[in-house]
């Protein structure tokens, strides 16, 4: 399939370029696509919640009154949970959130999301971007004004890791750059609009295989 290169001005160019059908033209898999949303939100949980249990609160261990002719019930010591600055019972404890997908069914995704957003006409193709060192936000500022994304939440895809682009969209809320090689389905579907540099396809996970 071919189809249309814009310029970094959002003008059109007078180049096409071939894209894959099995990428871009796939069967849209939507269970495929919400398992991997799922496993992906599982894996960005961070784990770091912690609470202290009666054996960790500071306090003293004496028994704050006795057991009979004192119209209470028993206690322990001040650092049981029924107390104010007492321990936490069943509190939550750092741990680990995994959750795993075999590759294969991570690439259909993928390739399922790319082809929703495609159909959608979400996705533009870019000959090029390049910024100067000075002044990189006012020159990502009127790319923006020039593709009219004022508002909308875009990823923009480039062949490698590029620093300068990325300094440049990175005080510009709801803006992510990302290296082909890393993309998902997650950012995929949750992106208005995906800016594909044309030297970025070759590093889209799989792509030279199909």
């Amino acid at each position: 399939m071919k189809v249309d290169v814009l310029t970094q001005k959002g003008n059109k160019s007078s180049k096409k370029i071939e894209i894959k059908d099995s990428v871009f033209s796939a069967d849209m898999n939507k269970s495929l696509m919400d398992q991997y949303v799922y496993v992906h939100l599982i894996n960005v949980r961070q784990g770091t919640r912690s609470t202290k249990g009666r054996g960790e609160v500071t306090g003293t261990g004496r028994k704050p009154w006795k057991n009979n002719k004192v119209a209470m019930a028993r206690a322990g010591d001040r650092k049981s949970n029924i107390f104010r600055s007492g321990g936490v019972s069943h509190g939550p404890k750092p741990r680990v959130f995994e959750a795993l997908m075999p590759k294969k069914m991570r690439r259909k995704a993928l390739y399922s999301s790319l082809s929703l957003q495609m159909k959608d006409g979400k996705i533009l193709f870019l000959d090029n971007m390049k910024f100067k060192k000075e002044k990189l936000t006012k020159q990502a500022v009127d790319f923006i004004k020039d593709f009219s994304l004022d508002g909308e939440k875009v990823l923009i895809i480039t062949p490698a890791k590029d620093d300068d682009i990325k300094k440049a969209f990175s005080n510009i809320q709801k803006f992510k750059v990302l290296a082909s090689p890393f993309i998902n389905t997650y950012d995929i579907l949750n992106s208005k609009k995906i800016l594909i540099l044309k030297d970025s396809l070759e590093g889209i996970p799989g792509y030279k295989e199909v």
